[in-house]
């Protein structure tokens, strides 16, 4: 087993390194933030967000948003467009979410906000044959429908965005191999406890003994 897992990080550990080579000009998360302001802008859409696929989970969660922190939006991949998106590898265009079943019910619930259209593009790995995110924007303003130019100009950022959501997907699959073969810090604790207690009942049971067999031999 624990040869294996070694496999999986050094296949790992050996994309992150491909990566920071091919690396040039992609900055931090300050990027993606970028992206987001100037996208809603330009394409005129009141919302715009990054969302990272987790294969484990089968979840996307946000990375950057307007209007969110990290993390602040989790669903399930097979129920939001995003997901639909990664999983298919194709730019999707929803015109009408008003009889659309998908996780956005459950987020206009919690947050107020209501999506009445949607363009998401996938994000695609340049070191793997899928995809790791995805670039959406919401609500076209003025009841407008996102044009060929918006899905242009999407599918172009989404290029730009390949190596640093790659490396944020690949940095989840690193943490996750560990977390999932190795005992976290709170079993370990327990366990740790649990033999102290019994240290510490062995070593009255041998008082008591003792105790015991002096008072037999006097």
């Amino acid at each position: 087993m624990l040869g294996k897992i070694d496999s999986q990080l050094e296949e790992l550990k050996a994309q992150q390194e491909a990566l920071t080579e091919t690396e040039n000009d992609v900055a931090d998360g300050r990027l993606l933030s970028f992206y987001i302001r100037i996208m809603a802008k330009v394409t005129d859409s009141e919302r715009c967000s990054i969302f990272i696929y987790d294969p484990n989970k089968e979840s996307v969660w946000l990375k950057a948003g307007t209007g969110f922190e990290e993390r602040g939006i989790e669903v399930p991949v097979k129920e939001s467009i995003a997901g639909q998106s990664i999983l298919s590898g194709e730019t999707i265009i929803v015109s009408d979410m008003a009889d659309r079943p998908s996780a956005s019910k459950t987020i206009e619930k919690l947050t107020g906000f209501v999506t009445r259209n949607v363009l998401c593009v996938p994000i695609k790995s340049p070191t793997q044959n899928r995809a790791t995110g995805a670039f959406q924007l919401l609500n076209k303003k003025d009841d407008q429908e996102f044009t060929e130019e918006d899905i242009s100009l999407a599918e172009e950022i989404a290029e730009h965005l390949q190596i640093e959501t790659d490396r944020i997907f690949l940095d989840q699959e690193v943490f996750g191999l560990v977390e999932r073969h190795f005992a976290p810090p709170g079993k370990i604790a327990s366990t740790v406890l649990a033999g102290v207690i019994l240290i510490f009942l062995f070593s009255i049971f041998l008082l008591v003994a003792t105790g015991i067999l002096a008072t037999f031999v006097d």
